[in-house]
């Protein structure tokens, strides 16, 4: 008889065993068995957590936190994904003085079938605090200058990645001095406290040398035009901060696409020369858009122009509006052409002469009148900046206007309206600009003064003044979010003859009617008090404006994001109208007063853009604002492009 093979018969011993397993029924497995690599994550939790931010530790991590809206899928469990995030937990609390931080993760499978939790266990330890900041080797500065720009600060929370910020931070105080140093940062650990020491190196005193252009083709732009847009000369000082600011008078001329800047350093003669990179930006361009608001609600625009007229800088543009109002009917055509220059008289100050042609239609809110303007007009404008936060504007406008009023009521008359007049103005403004970012703020302030005078000297038909003052505040708050507030106040007086520019009998006192109409104040819409519509507050305007904004804008996911706002303001016709009492916020059915302020409140979703941000906003008032009829203020909506302020 034939003997078996061992391994024969353990072959067979396994086909009956698979046979029986496949005919007995075999129950559902427990969870832990479906592959980890498929598993969603249903929940994130941290134990051992006490003093640092939750937001802070989900913001690290690489696995994503689940999403609280049902429809949203749930992230994938990635066991690679464990190991970063606990490094990434550690970190976060090193960057709060948890130097001996220590953080494990558990992954708990759930009764539903491929899901799971992540439990992230945190050891916190002991806090460090910085016991004292030294400093070796440094003459050229004071060691307070230093002190006030680094991080690290004694009776701080020590947080090692500050050191390499500090260290930077100490170079660029050297570096607007004239010296290029080496600077190293030590720690020195003693229980809960850190001594922090730093030592610089200063070396030589370097100055500015030559500066060397190149382009990637032929430069169109003259070197003697560039020169004057330089902070930076041969023989000065060597400071960084002159580097950036010449960069950005570049870059304000509008004439290049990129400017690369190196630094060359000559350690024997202690100079630093600079190489420049410059590339020009097409030199014709044109462009066209419509758009909407609540005013002009159809708005269409063209423009050509051209960046650098024979290699001089100078920029011509040409360009045309026509707007419509809501029912379609005429509002405004402007055309204009503009020829700007960067400098004047070989002086960095930007420099432009404008001419134009305008017409507009300007309908009384009662329907008893339309007033057809036409006429060209001439202004001179010369900017200087004098520092990156403050600027001077002067403009010189000249106004030649025909009119024509069409009256629909026989209630009013036009005898005292004359057929041409000329407004001959001049208009300085300080602005002072502190904000981070003008489209996008989340931390900083402006101010802005202006001046007006119309006619006197200047001769013409209106003579009156005008001056505006403004103010603005943002302030970073917690999770992104920012505070911004704004206020305005204005004040004109008319002076000379006494010559009306409004169909009388009208709803204004005769000192109003004697300031043109484009020139009076006006309130209401996106950009002012929202929820009515542009110039709708005071329709017939006033000699006296206040205008007040405050604004919490809310980051919600992305570039999405909620703002809510409380808007204030009205306009008087004239200062000695203005009451302190008139100030107090009511709610109620008593109509407003012409004196009271106009206060709303509402609330609109904002999209930000590289452009801008796109709002809607949706206003409220809790009184009636309308003395004639007491119809209360109901919501409404309003499309904006770009921020209320």
């Amino acid at each position: 008889m034939p003997r078996r093979h061992p391994e024969r018969r353990g072959a067979a011993s396994s086909w009956w065993l698979a046979l029986v397993l496949m005919a007995v029924p075999v129950r559902a497995t427990a969870q832990s068995e479906f592959p980890s690599d498929l598993q969603q994550v249903e929940r994130i939790r941290f134990v051992g957590r006490h003093h640092v931010p939750e937001s802070e530790l989900r913001a690290a991590l690489k696995t994503r936190t689940p999403s609280a809206l049902p429809w949203r899928e749930r992230p994938v469990l990635r066991r690679d994904f464990l190991r970063a995030d606990t490094v990434a937990i550690i970190a976060v609390y090193r960057q709060h003085g948890y130097l001996d931080a220590d953080a494990s993760v558990r992954v708990h499978t759930l009764k539903t079938l491929g899901h799971a939790e992540l439990e992230y266990v945190i050891h916190e330890g002991e806090r460090s605090f910085t016991r004292a900041v030294e400093f070796t080797g440094v003459h050229a500065v004071s060691e307070g200058q230093l002190r006030q720009k680094i991080y690290t600060r004694r009776g701080r929370a020590f947080n090692p990645s500050a050191l390499i910020v500090d260290t930077l931070r100490i170079e660029e105080v050297y570096q607007d001095r004239g010296y290029i140093p080496g600077v190293t940062a030590d720690t020195l650990r003693r229980a809960d406290s850190i001594l922090v020491h730093y030592d610089v190196t200063e070396g030589p005193l370097y100055h500015f040398g030559a500066v060397y252009y190149s382009s990637p083709g032929q430069l169109g732009v003259r070197r003697w035009l560039i020169e004057r847009m330089l902070d930076m000369h041969s023989g000065d000082i060597y400071r960084r901060s002159r580097i950036q600011r010449s960069v950005e008078h570049l870059y304000s001329t509008d004439l290049f696409r990129s400017i690369q800047v190196t630094p060359l350093p000559d350690s024997t003669n202690s100079l630093m020369e600079i190489s420049m990179r410059l590339e020009e930006r097409k030199r014709r361009w044109i462009d066209a858009g419509i758009g909407s608001g609540t005013l002009e609600r159809f708005s269409m625009n063209a423009s050509w122009g051209h960046r650098n007229l024979r290699g001089q800088g100078v920029a011509a543009t040409i360009a045309s509006r026509l707007s419509l109002d809501q029912d379609g009917k005429f509002l405004l055509w402007r055309t204009e052409g503009t020829l700007r220059s960067p400098v004047l008289f070989g002086i960095r100050a930007s420099s432009a002469v404008t001419g134009y042609y305008t017409e507009t239609d300007d309908r009384d809110p009662r329907g008893r009148w339309v007033i057809h303007q036409n006429g060209p007009g001439i202004r001179f404008q010369v900017e200087r900046e004098f520092s990156r936060i403050l600027k001077l504007t002067a403009t010189q406008d000249n106004a030649f206007i025909n009119q024509h009023v069409h009256l629909l009521s026989a209630t009013v008359s036009d005898t005292l309206i004359p057929e041409h007049y000329t407004t001959h103005l001049i208009n300085l403004a300080l602005d002072r600009d502190l904000r981070d970012d003008p489209l996008v703020t989340t931390r900083g302030s402006f101010q802005s003064v202006s001046g007006e005078v119309a006619g006197g000297p200047l001769s013409g038909t209106s003579s009156y003044t005008k001056g505006v003052v403004a103010t603005g505040w943002f302030k970073p708050l917690e999770r992104g979010r920012v505070l911004a507030f704004q206020i305005r106040a204005g004040v004109a007086a008319p002076f000379g003859d006494t010559i009306l520019f409004t169909p009388q009998p009208a709803p204004v006192p005769a000192n109003v009617a004697r300031v043109p109409f484009e020139d009076r104040f006006r309130l209401g819409g996106v950009n002012s008090v929202r929820g009515f519509p542009e110039g709708g507050l005071a329709p017939y305007g006033g000699l006296a404006m206040v205008q007040m904004n405050l604004e919490l804008r809310v980051p919600v996911l992305g570039p999405l994001g909620v703002e809510f706002y409380l808007d204030g303001g009205n306009v008087w016709a004239e200062a000695s109208d203005i009451q302190l009492s008139g100030f107090a916020p009511h709610a109620g059915s008593t109509p407003a007063g012409p004196g009271d302020m106009r206060y709303v409140y509402g609330f609109g979703p904002r999209l930000t853009l590289p452009f801008g941000p796109l709002r809607l906003d949706y206003t409220w008032s809790s009184r009636p604002v309308d003395p004639s009829t007491g119809r209360k203020f109901n919501g409404r909506y309003q499309f904006a492009i770009g921020p209320s302020f």
